[in-house]
């Protein structure tokens, strides 16, 4: 290996660790990273993942390797946890979703989404959201379809 390609190494490595934070980065050294790839979800699971990925333009990876829940990423997981809450438990959604996050955290983004209404002026992209998204998983509920 030249002293090229080990900057390079250096460079990529500091990058990661910027962007994802130190555990992330080693899990995914280790090859123990928690993508989709590695995580077996039901097809309920799936369709609110996706449902709600797509309505705000980013994919579950960006969400589950983000180094932080700010901002609209901690909205993203509240609808993902909202709607799985609607038919799961938070243990069960922990668990098999969001490895990385406590329950109090969910919990906690969860509870954003309940309280939508109660701050009706700052929150009305995330109400419509939320409208939109509730007609599009009542509609697959309606028609008698499984997720």
């Amino acid at each position: 290996m030249n002293q090229e390609e080990t900057i390079e190494i250096f460079t990529v490595l500091l990058n990661s660790l910027k962007n994802k934070g130190l555990k992330k980065t080693i899990n995914i050294l280790k090859g123990e990273t928690n993508s989709v790839n590695n995580i077996q979800f039901d097809d309920n699971t799936i369709f609110i993942v996706d449902a709600v990925c797509s309505e705000f333009h980013v994919t579950f990876s960006d969400i589950t390797n983000a180094k932080y829940s700010r901002g609209q990423n901690k909205y993203i997981i509240g609808f993902i946890v909202y709607y799985l809450y609607q038919s799961t438990t938070l243990r069960i959604i922990q668990k098999n979703v969001f490895c990385n996050l406590t329950k109090a955290l969910l919990s906690t983004y969860k509870q954003l989404i309940f309280d939508l209404e109660k701050d009706k002026l700052n929150n009305e992209k995330y109400i419509l959201t939320k409208q939109i998204l509730d007609w599009k998983i009542n509609k697959i509920k309606t028609n008698g379809k499984s997720y």
